[in-house]
């Protein structure tokens, strides 16, 4: 277990009774690197969320008045100390909550490319799940509504359970961009292998989500000769171990149906014909179509974007750079001329730890309609870290979410607070510590609480709760101290919104049991305490008696 190092003091809202003393968030931030951990994966722990461990989160530095507000979306891969590899959000506006956790998806472990979305007009999240491989994975895509439940789930069309962990774009269309790699027989005498080898076939497919019907599907051997990668066959080239001469490693289709990938071993980007998948152009690389400034050259890139899809005239990458370059990673903001065919930096973009990360990665514009200004957000794949810069690439954030790279995320993203209202179908979770008399609670996903109201009463199945506190929320666990000589016997919570409206209530605890009443009254217009429950507690209902066995750990 990590001990907090930064409890956030919060403001205790409204007249309250003598029993409550302070209200803190329990979420732990560090701040200093020499004490932030004795593991190599730091993590959270949550008194009212018992099963829920997190990366803990370094702030290296911060400038609120630079930083943007919002949620950051990352998808935790590897081994954590925590044994819990699930997708995360965390609050990462400036203020007393930064850095604490929003949400995480207990269901899922060792997601990839978890990402805000538009799918028919409503807010969706966005993940691959599945098997890593060897640089590629075999699994499948998933999108969540805003309660956190799973709303679809599909594989590349003809390849069940084989989709990539690369990219799930949804487009404009509402249809899903996926990449897949397939074992092919290929001649790998261009280089320097046997006439009857084998690759990885590496592909896209344009997914209609709806109907399940393929769109489009473009393979690279059909247009890129092998020669044109810089990776070295080596051992590789049999059934066994393929050779991955292209990997794909992201699309997007602009508005004129045309599609952008990225193949980090050519070190290109190409743009494809949307209907007849011939090559438009090739942009760096062994036979760039453009001509490539020094200070644009880039190597085993990812995650290339249009920034301005109408125009085209900039794209954003994550250039990793290569074991012999003796340069850091950077995000790269390039000057795009099609006409003239010629491509220019920026703006590039590095970490104040001077990060190299040999593969993953990403570059995120958070406002792109305004490239002058906006604020950059960049992940750093296979090192655990994600930082925000101004549009002239100062650091305004910059984050370490462990002390190696034994877990890490493949992307890491940021949106705006309003992009997304987070209304899970469970009901909020508290913990007494009746000894310390601290009550904890908490609602893993919801992003509307306000506000939180302690009721005690003298028995579990009480028609008669008094409010004995009101406090305004702190980070994701939020602890009321209760002081007095004459503490209730039974405690329960109430969750509200910013203009006082009930989002929701938690079972009643003694600090031992969970009890659910039946008929209890609260105040006028409190949701049944019948419908409360705990997802992130496993909890066995006597139903003869109201009392979870689970005793608090």
């Amino acid at each position: 277990m990590v001990l907090a190092k930064d409890h956030f003091t919060a403001v205790v809202a409204g007249s309250l009774l003598p029993l409550l003393s302070a209200v803190y968030a329990m979420d732990s931030v560090s701040f200093d690197p020499g004490t932030y951990g004795t593991e190599e994966t730091p993590y959270q722990t949550y008194a009212s969320s018992p099963g829920i461990t997190p990366p803990e989160l370094l702030i290296h530095s911060n400038t609120s008045s630079a930083m943007t507000s919002g949620y950051v979306f990352v998808g935790v891969d590897g081994t954590s100390d925590s044994k819990q590899t699930a997708p995360c959000i965390y609050d990462m506006s400036p203020g007393d909550n930064m850095g604490s956790l929003v949400w995480t998806g207990l269901e899922w472990n060792k997601t990839f490319d978890v990402s805000l979305q538009t799918y028919k007009g409503e807010p969706v999240i966005t993940f691959y799940n599945g098997t890593l491989l060897d640089g590629f994975g075999h699994g499948s895509y998933y999108m969540l509504d805003q309660t956190y439940t799973e709303i679809k789930h599909f594989s590349p069309i003809g390849y069940p359970n084989l989709g990539d962990i690369h990219e799930f774009r949804i487009t404009d269309d509402d249809t899903a961009l996926v990449t897949l790699y397939i074992v092919k027989q290929a001649d790998l005498t261009s280089v320097n292998g046997t006439k009857d080898g084998y690759i990885y076939e590496c592909a896209f497919q344009e997914i209609n989500i709806e109907t399940g019907e393929l769109v489009f599907m473009w393979n690279a051997t059909d247009h890129v000769a092998l020669n044109e990668t810089y990776n070295e066959l080596g051992s590789a080239g049999d059934e066994s171990s393929p050779f991955d001469f292209f990997h794909i490693n992201s699309v997007t289709k602009d508005p004129d149906g045309n599609y952008l990938i990225s193949s980090r071993t050519t070190w290109a980007l190409f743009k494809i014909d949307g209907t007849t998948g011939d090559i438009i152009w090739r942009l760096n690389g062994r036979h760039s179509d453009f001509t490539v400034d020094d200070g644009a050259d880039f190597h085993w890139q990812h995650n290339a974007r249009w920034t301005d899809a109408t125009a085209q005239t900039h794209i954003s990458i994550f250039d990793n750079q290569g074991d012999d370059d003796n340069t850091r990673s950077r995000g790269m903001l390039l000057a795009v001329d099609q006409e003239a065919m010629t491509v220019s930096l920026e703006q590039d973009f590095h970490n104040g730890d001077s990060t190299y990360s040999r593969y993953e990665g990403n570059l995120q514009c958070l406002n792109c309609s305004d490239l002058s200004s906006t604020n950059w957000f960049q992940g750093y794949g296979n090192q655990p870290y994600f930082t925000e810069f101004s549009a002239d690439g100062t650091i305004v954030l910059d984050v370490q979410f462990a002390v190696q790279n034994a877990i890490n995320s493949y992307r890491a993203y940021k949106y705006p607070l309003a992009s997304w209202v987070g209304k899970p179908n469970t009901n909020p979770n508290i913990s007494w510590d009746n000894g310390t008399s601290d009550v904890y609670l908490s609602w893993n996903g919801a992003t509307e609480v306000d506000s939180w109201d302690v009721y005690m009463a003298d028995q579990a199945n009480s028609t008669n709760w008094t409010k004995i506190a009101s406090a305004t929320k702190a980070g994701f666990e939020t602890a009321v101290h209760l002081t007095g000589s004459d503490l209730p016997a039974y405690v329960r919570g109430k969750a509200l919104n910013s203009t006082g409206g009930v989002l929701g209530l938690t079972d009643a605890t003694d600090g031992f049991s969970f009890y659910n009443p039946g008929d209890e009254s609260i105040e006028s217009g409190s949701p049944s305490a019948t419908e409360s429950g705990h997802s992130d507690v496993s909890n066995d209902l006597d139903s003869t008696s109201g009392v979870y066995s689970h005793q608090l750990s």
